[in-house]
């Protein structure tokens, strides 16, 4: 999933620099098969923990980036969890924060389902949450979008300004359901997995 994402970040052609940060050596040791801009930083063990924060490791590599003597202005943040998504996706996102005045964009996908339909199951079995007064049709409903966790695109003054990868006026870049899955457990492995053979067998017809 690691060389998935480096390489769809590569495609993207829209980096000067690409970091790789990681508790793994196995993982930093992938990098030597790469270009000189795609570099590794040994992640400290406080930031490899269950309980450590996505946004903490950015900031960590922006300190780092900013003590070497590099001053970034824009983070791209591509998680490996999101293995379909393609160089395009990144290019257009990186696309709409330019457009936007540079705060943050993050990638999202049509929901399955309405959220009228989506709702809470109490301990006692009941379901709460649904709104099915006015039953409609599915394609009736409006659309809704979720975050897919595949690209997010935010500026280094956000980052610190805020404390956060969203700032207050957050764009979407939307992107196909197809490329959108995020890997949390086996079936969406699996289905991942499924998905890039069937694209590397399209691709080599």
């Amino acid at each position: 999933m690691i060389c998935w994402t480096i390489e769809a970040a590569l495609q993207a052609n829209v980096s000067t620099k690409i970091v790789v940060t990681s508790d793994d050596p196995e993982v930093l040791n992938l990098l030597s098969q790469y270009p000189d801009n795609v570099i590794g930083v040994n992640r400290d063990p406080d930031l490899a923990s269950d309980s450590a924060s996505t946004f903490d490791v950015v900031r960590d590599v922006i300190a780092r980036e900013e003590q070497a003597g590099s001053h970034p202005e824009t983070i791209i943040l591509l998680q490996p969890t999101s293995p379909l998504r393609q160089s395009e996706d990144i290019r257009n996102a990186v696309e709409i924060f330019r457009r936007g005045g540079g705060e943050s964009v993050v990638s999202v996908c049509k929901v399955d389902h309405p959220l009228a339909w989506c709702g809470q199951v109490d301990p006692d079995g009941k379901l709460h949450g649904l709104n099915l007064k006015t039953p409609r049709r599915s394609q009736e409903y409006p659309a809704d979008y979720r975050l897919n966790g595949a690209v997010y695109v935010v500026g280094v003054n956000t980052v610190k300004e805020h404390g956060s990868l969203f700032s207050d006026s957050l764009l979407a870049c939307v992107m196909p359901r197809e490329h959108s899955i995020d890997i949390d457990e086996e079936m969406d492995f699996e289905l991942s997995r499924l998905m890039l053979e069937k694209r590397i067998a399209k691709s080599q017809r």
